[in-house]
């Protein structure tokens, strides 16, 4: 399979984006339901380009990005997830949330440091959070049914949503 190791990583911090919004926002059906498609296109397009494209390509059509898309708030909540998430999966990106807003986008800060309030994380160099942490530990590689499972779960969500 084209970017297996891609996509096994992919799977795992989609995992992890959504066990930061079960723990957060639990009661915020609306992004929820929006994190069940968080990164999801970069499933299907590991498939077919190489990673460079498939993630320029991401980076330019999702809202969860600092690109020029409109973004509501759950587009910013979801973006922090991101950020957050990245230091559980990323051993090359060890930032938390915080110190990724101030690091890579100061410009943000009026839209981003309310999310990182709410959600009691605005802070520099704040620690892992022990049950985010265990549970990241115990997210196996998928299995290609497991894979196939989450890509159809994906396309019914997306059609979902579409069709509100």
């Amino acid at each position: 399979m084209k970017n297996k190791e891609y996509i096994d990583y992919t799977y795992k911090h989609r995992k992890v984006v959504m066990l930061l919004a079960q723990k957060y926002f639990p009661n915020n059906k609306e992004l929820l339901e929006q994190v069940e498609l968080h990164d999801l296109d970069k499933l299907f397009t590991y498939l077919f380009y190489d990673k460079s494209v498939a993630s320029k390509l991401h980076r330019e059509q999702n809202a969860h990005h600092a690109n020029g898309i409109e973004k509501s708030d759950l587009d910013y909540i979801e973006m922090v997830l991101d950020w957050e998430s990245a230091r559980y999966t990323k051993p090359d990106k060890p930032l938390n949330a915080y110190d990724t807003l101030y690091a890579y986008y100061p410009e943000m800060e009026d839209v981003i440091l309310p999310v990182l309030q709410e959600m009691g994380i605005a802070e520099a160099n704040m620690p892992m959070e022990e049950d985010i942490l265990k549970a990241t530990s115990e997210i196996q590689e998928p299995t290609t049914d497991e894979l196939e499972k989450e890509l159809t779960k994906g396309v019914k969500v997306y059609l979902k949503t579409r069709n509100k």
